[in-house]
């Protein structure tokens, strides 16, 4: 699961809708990836990212980022090459993520994250 992928996901439970964002993520395996930089895609990213969750993966990965983001540091290359390396080079293989809410562990195997609920959430969901 690539960085840019948890930065889009949310917990799937009924009662976390708007508050299970970000995951946390536990990373027992990870890869380096070697995608080419591409700076039009980096820069046209960046709106849709929740910074809050950023600054919390990048932290957890040992990644220094800027935080304090202007429109200056959106024709900055060297910005936008750490934030794409975040994003797109670094890929979780094993481990998990974890609702804030709920606590909810989803497990992440093989580079991807089984959000799936078990049959006894899904009627617990309906129930209320």
């Amino acid at each position: 699961m690539k960085i840019l992928t948890h930065n889009m996901m949310a917990c799937t439970k009924k009662q976390c809708m708007g508050k299970g964002f970000p995951l946390k993520v536990d990373c027992t395996e990870q890869l380096i990836l070697e995608q080419e930089f591409n700076y039009e895609f980096t820069k046209n990213i960046y709106p849709k990212l929740d910074w809050a969750g950023i600054a919390e993966i990048s932290k957890k990965f040992n990644i220094p980022i800027q935080l304090d983001v202007t429109k200056h540091s959106l024709e900055d290359e060297e910005f936008l090459k750490t934030l794409h390396n975040l994003l797109c080079n670094l890929k979780v293989i094993t481990g998990s993520l974890t609702c804030p809410n709920c606590q909810r562990v989803y497990p992440i195997d093989k580079g991807i994250p089984n959000m799936l609920l078990r049959e006894d959430e899904i009627y617990q969901d309906i129930k209320e």
